[in-house]
């Protein structure tokens, strides 16, 4: 077996972060371990203690203690990287822009493994950028061609799109009836869901679902939604979600490149992992034409894109007003899925350049 290093400043969890940049790097992972390439997976991230967990056969997290407490939750640093970048046959590193980034990039290359990077949209520090540090790396994988594109460097890029479980998240056997608009997703700014309250026709409900990391943005959304249909969800388990997926008429990620407190986000969404999430559940979406976010989302087929929040609002309407129509299109989204954007095909893509990288090293050393 040869062992993956997931090099992430946080990880999936109600003790670091919950959410989409960091619900990708363990899907990847578990989709690495079930490609039959004969790969192990160990998530590397930080937290105020050591210890070590399975999450999945061939899967295991791994916090290093920090140094110290990080000015910005992206910088974390631990003495004990070194170690766990030694016990790797290959890292790849999670986060593109980061100080963990820099520190990871430096031990990889001292310690001679072979290196990948993802930038999942966070950046705490410019030095990478700078300074190039995109030309160490030995390949760049990119989830969309929005993304790809959003990177200079000399280094090889390979796009693999998608990353969603979809045996997790799949139609329920009764679905039951549809009842409601839905956000999954971070409570933050950039995602736009103050557009997406003020849009919203006052006959029908609105669930927003996700974790409040921004309390000032959540006392706004609060205050637009005084006397519509308005629900906050701000605890939900992957059970509650699979529910909340299949009673909707629609799944709305309406991100922003500039915000509502006049915030400017060049890369505001990369993919968007709950548009893939309520698809797979066969749930149909509507993103806002930013980002990668039209890549994945046909429109008419699969779900809607929308320019204005007068075009989102008549797009409810629609939804909500014809039988049948979420349905159709909720059909067409999980087949989507289940052909380009589940996990285990993504794994497999993925397995194929470690392998690949692998067997290059291997061969370059009995060479030399």
């Amino acid at each position: 077996m040869k062992r993956i290093a997931y090099l992430t400043p946080l990880y999936f969890s109600d003790e670091s972060v919950v959410g989409g940049g960091e619900r990708y790097p363990l899907n990847l992972a578990v989709g690495v371990a079930e490609s039959g390439e004969g790969f192990e997976v160990e998530l590397v991230s930080y937290g105020p203690r050591a210890f070590r967990r399975e999450l999945h056969p061939g899967v295991s997290l791994r916090v290093l203690p920090l140094a110290h407490p990080p000015r910005h939750p992206l910088d974390p640093v631990s003495w004990d990287l070194p170690d766990a970048v030694a016990d790797a046959d290959l890292v790849h590193v999670m986060q593109a822009f980061t100080r963990a980034s820099e520190v990871a990039f430096v031990a990889a290359k001292v310690y001679g493994k072979p290196l990948c990077v993802t930038d999942l949209g966070g950046t705490s520090s410019t030095v990478g950028i700078t300074t190039g540090a995109l030309d160490l790396v030995d390949r760049v994988v990119c989830y969309s061609e929005f993304g790809a594109a959003m990177l200079r460097t000399s280094a090889p890029v390979v796009v693999i799109k998608g990353g969603v479980d979809a045996r997790a998240f799949r139609p329920p056997e009764r679905p039951p009836p549809r009842d409601r608009v839905l956000f999954v997703g971070r409570l933050l700014p950039h995602k736009g869901i103050d557009l997406l309250v003020r849009a919203l026709p006052p006959e029908l409900p609105l669930t927003v679902c996700g974790r409040p990391y921004n309390p000032r943005y959540l006392e706004l959304l609060k205050e637009l939604s005084a006397g519509k249909q308005v629900e906050f969800v701000t605890d939900a388990t992957d059970t509650t979600l699979r529910g909340l997926y299949a009673r909707s008429w629609a799944t709305v990620l309406p991100s922003q490149y500039k915000d509502c407190y006049g915030q400017v986000y060049p890369a505001p969404e990369l993919m968007g992992l709950t548009l893939l999430e309520s698809m797979s559940c066969g749930t149909p979406v509507a993103c806002s034409r930013v980002g990668a976010m039209p890549e994945f989302v046909r429109h008419g087929e699969t779900g809607f894109v929308f320019d204005t929040p007068e075009d989102l609002t008549a797009q409810l309407r629609r939804l909500a007003g014809e039988p049948g129509l979420a349905d159709r299109l909720g059909r067409a989204a999980r087949q989507a899925v289940e052909e380009e954007y589940d996990l285990r095909a993504c794994g497999v893509r993925l397995a194929a350049v470690y392998r690949e990288l692998l067997t290059g090293r291997a061969a370059h050393g009995r060479a030399s």
